[in-house]
């Protein structure tokens, strides 16, 4: 069990830190939130096995290296998927396409020039959520100019 140095000291490396913790209170671990890579590790494993992906989600995660019972690991593991749900605003599956995550990491590097496959998934779903909105603003705007464009073209 780690005390509240160490505890302030992995938030200060990783950011937040989840703690997660068995029915019975008697299992306790501190785990990193998922990256983009990781995430897309887990769902190619997802196919496959879905009891060691979601096995594997909690071994990339965990910030201390003890050995856990696996009902523990698979526990965890879905309450991290559960929170990366959570932390989007709009529905998703655990288990999309991977094209679609691909089509999101492009949105994301082109309009704000960073590597999506590091960022911690909260941050990947707030940085697409932007992204789109970016997009539909765009996407607007130029609608707007070729509506007064044609207008003024067709009022000539």
């Amino acid at each position: 069990m780690l005390d509240e140095k160490a505890i302030e000291k992995l938030k200060e490396k990783y950011g937040n830190v989840l703690k997660l913790t068995s029915d019975d209170q008697s299992t306790t671990a501190y785990c990193k939130k998922p990256s983009f890579t990781t995430f897309l590790n887990y769902q190619k494993r997802y196919k496959d096995n879905p009891h060691e992906a979601i096995l594997f989600l909690f071994q990339e995660c965990v910030l201390e290296k003890e050995n856990y019972e696996d009902e523990f690991m698979l526990s965890a593991g879905n309450s991290m998927i559960q929170m990366i749900q959570k932390d989007s605003e709009f529905t998703i599956n655990t288990t999309p396409q991977q094209d679609e995550f691909k089509k999101s990491a492009a949105l994301i590097r082109q309009a704000f020039q960073v590597d999506p496959y590091q960022l911690p998934m909260d941050e990947f779903y707030k940085l697409i959520e932007e992204a789109l909105w970016l997009q539909k603003h765009n996407e607007t705007r130029l609608e707007n100019t070729f509506i007064t464009a044609f207008a003024k073209t067709f009022s000539n």
